[in-house]
């Protein structure tokens, strides 16, 4: 990363009124927390294929987020701020959430990025015949919009029920709670709008078969039942998703692996998906997946930044640990991979 770039921003995060009052909670200096906003600054400013540029920023950001866990409280089960953010939703009273944002930034990055998303789904007109674009939310998250439909996988944050009106439907991979909330999948509901999923019985929609397809307006959906561990055989659902181009144009397929942790279980109708978006610490090996079953023209390293694990055994997972490992090999064999953060544009 260009270190005078990223420096060049330090006005940005006190003239946009991003600092503020110290978060004594994680005992962070009042230039540590202006240089996290100067770092989310610049990964906003860049781009997902950026990722040499953003070192230092990522560096940056991981502390605050590694801050939210006190190295004395990490053996223990201390409140999870994060949990309690996504509890209460969008019925959080502003006091509590301004409280939050200021005592967590990260928190606060967290809801920006979302507000972000939409703001950009809300605007992008995508033409016939173009690309879908992409985003990324948070863990394995993402909203996809086509020509004719915008749809989510595995979308979970605590605003996610801001994203119903635009979402023609929703794609579940299993029934963890990293990967959806209770309040959207109820919003959905009330909406009428498709929700697949492999564990709520909407008999129309529903899919924990070893293969099955679906077609929404420009859209078809292929489940394959994959494992998530030795323990839970068969407990996610892989969706890939096939956009209709029109006649001439080749389909853009995304290929969206939710936590399935066998690369001999990943089946891909095409011979190279556009985009396979993948769990980063569940034991799945990108580089073999890359060699043998899933060649895509894009390889997104996904799952890391989770916070609801940010004290458990499957605890957060930083930019620079496994993540960049796979970096690293996937870049060896050839690979167009990339690492996003919140807000992130992935197409």
């Amino acid at each position: 990363m260009n270190r005078r770039e990223f420096l060049a921003l330090g006005a940005c995060a006190a003239a946009a009124g991003c600092v503020s009052a110290r978060p004594d909670a994680l005992g962070a200096s009042d230039d540590e927390v202006a240089a996290f906003w100067k770092a989310v600054d610049f990964l906003k400013a860049t781009k997902v294929t950026d990722y040499d540029r953003r070192q230092e920023a990522l560096a940056v950001a991981q502390k605050m987020i590694y801050a939210m866990c006190p190295a004395d409280e990490r053996h223990e089960q201390p409140d999870n701020p994060y949990n309690r953010l996504v509890e209460a939703g969008m019925d959080i009273a502003s006091d509590e959430l301004a409280d939050l944002h200021a005592r967590f930034p990260a928190l606060d990055w967290y809801d920006r990025a979302f507000d972000r998303v939409l703001a950009e789904v809300q605007a992008t007109t995508v033409a016939p015949g173009a690309a879908p674009a992409v985003w990324y939310v948070y863990n394995m998250g993402v909203i996809v919009k086509t020509s004719r439909t915008t749809f989510s996988i595995d979308l979970c944050h605590r605003q996610a029920v801001r994203a119903v009106p635009v979402l023609d439907f929703a794609l579940i991979s299993h029934n963890h709670e990293d990967h959806y909330t209770t309040a959207f999948l109820k919003a959905m509901r009330r909406a009428k709008k498709p929700v697949i999923t492999n564990f709520c019985l909407y008999w129309d929609w529903y899919c924990r078969d070893y293969e099955k397809t679906f077609t929404i307006g420009d859209v078809t959906v292929r489940c394959t039942a994959t494992d998530h561990n030795p323990h839970l055989p068969k407990a996610v659902n892989c969706y890939e998703t096939s956009v209709d181009r029109g006649a001439g144009v080749d389909p853009f397929v995304i290929f969206h692996s939710g936590d399935c942790s066998r690369v001999d279980q990943i089946k891909c109708s095409v011979p190279h998906a556009d985009l396979f978006i993948g769990h980063c610490a569940i034991g799945f090996s990108f580089p073999d997946a890359y060699r043998y079953t899933m060649k895509a023209k894009r390889m997104v390293i996904a799952h890391h930044q989770e916070l609801g694990h940010l004290w458990s055994r499957w605890r957060c997972v930083g930019f620079h640990e496994e993540p960049a490992k796979i970096m690293k090999e996937l870049r060896a064999l050839g690979a167009d991979v990339v690492m996003p953060v919140w807000g992130d544009r992935l197409a």
